[in-house]
């Protein structure tokens, strides 16, 4: 008998594997790791994530996105793109489940979901060119002669399409799709100017071609779509840092193995300079209650996002994003104990969204609820 599970409850497992997640994406970009292995490490137990062993997979991720509510897409300062509502209506749909974080400035690295029980009657409306790569995995299985392509005018035969089966397009390619049956799709939209910025923090040039592929079979999309289908169900934005260094994994994986780089060239290792370190410590201190994006602390530090993050790591021993989570549980202690502020207060105070969330990782992180731990060391 599968188990029942309640919105509260999958939230709470969702935020622990997002901080699993979350560091092993920094450990992958600090010790560049093969991102296939990565991938494979990451694997998700459905006992662990959904409470249940009876029920697939996916068959648990249709029932659980009813629970989750459509979230802002867009944000005024990026660019349109193929991601969010607007992508949407180009399949002939009026609502998406998205994700979206700008990569780099006003590009958005963005996961968008789509999702149709009757598939189109019409092929979909013209995309605008723009310079960037969507990877699209289907969730669901399509039959062969359900799925049409063309790109640049000309037809590409689609096979059978297994879930999570793989597929890159181009989006200067002009494509042009028709799936006449159900689908329910996951496209990760990718501005070439974030892979550009990889590239440069390596030391490579600027990638002119990418392998464009039909579904194809990859170990590293198939883990990295079943990790971020939950933060789109929860129905809330992940941290930006999160968002900032699962961009940073994807698109070190495009350049691996769809640009003809078996592996990113080494970089020099070495931490953060003294003044560097100083800067980053205090912009992060000084935005504590604050979404801080990666991209704004390695600009603190005169650094490009990614060598920043391997730096930052290689010089605390922990992501910046875990940095962040321990000061911001540390000032919760100092006000727990100094102060008699209600608990709703310190939560806003020290950074988390609500209540629920400081108990959350203060218990998980210290094993006693901050009511109790307040309780204990004041008494």
């Amino acid at each position: 008998m599968a188990t029942m599970i309640t919105r509260s409850t999958m939230s709470e497992r969702i935020e622990d594997r997002n901080e699993a997640v979350a560091s092993a994406a920094f450990d992958a970009l600090s010790n560049n790791r093969d991102y296939t292995a990565v991938a494979r490490s990451l694997r998700l137990s459905r006992v662990d994530l959904y409470g249940s062993s009876t029920d697939s997979l996916v068959a648990q991720e249709s029932r659980q996105i009813q629970l989750a509510t459509e979230l802002p897409s867009e944000c005024p300062s990026l660019k349109a793109g193929a991601y969010g509502i607007d992508f949407a209506a180009k399949f002939h749909l009026s609502h998406s489940w998205s994700l979206t974080t700008p990569w780099p400035e006003e590009q958005a690295f963005a996961v968008t979901r789509l999702r149709s029980q009757t598939g189109m009657l019409d092929q979909t409306m013209q995309f605008d060119r723009e310079q960037a790569l969507v990877v699209s995995l289907s969730l669901n299985t399509i039959p062969r002669g359900n799925y049409g392509f063309w790109t640049e005018g000309k037809f590409r035969e689609v096979p059978f399409l297994a879930p999570f089966t793989t597929s890159v397009t181009d989006m200067e390619s002009d494509p042009v799709c028709l799936i006449t049956g159900p689908f329910d799709y996951i496209h990760y939209h990718v501005p070439r100017t974030g892979l550009d910025d990889i590239a440069k923090s390596v030391g490579i040039q600027p990638v002119g071609t990418f392998r464009c592929v039909l579904a194809e079979n990859d170990p590293f999309f198939t883990q990295f779509t079943k990790l971020v289908l939950p933060m789109l169900e929860s129905g809330s934005q992940p941290p930006a840092l999160l968002l900032d260094h699962l961009s940073l994994l994807l698109g070190a994986h495009l350049l691996q193995r769809y640009a003809g780089l078996p592996k990113l060239p080494e970089m020099v290792r070495g931490g953060l300079a003294p003044w560097q370190k100083r800067k980053a410590t205090e912009f992060l201190s000084d935005n504590l209650a604050n979404n801080v994006r990666l991209r704004q602390v390695a600009k603190e530090c005169e650094l490009s996002v990614s060598h920043f993050a391997r730096s930052f790591k290689e010089t605390f021993g922990v992501s910046a994003y875990r940095w962040l989570v321990q000061k911001r549980l540390s000032h919760a202690q100092h006000l727990l104990l100094r102060t008699s502020v209600p608990l709703i207060d310190i939560a806003l105070q020290s950074g988390f969204p609500d209540q629920a969330s400081f108990t959350r990782v203060f218990s998980r992180n210290l094993g006693v609820s901050p009511g109790a731990w307040r309780k204990h060391h004041r008494d």
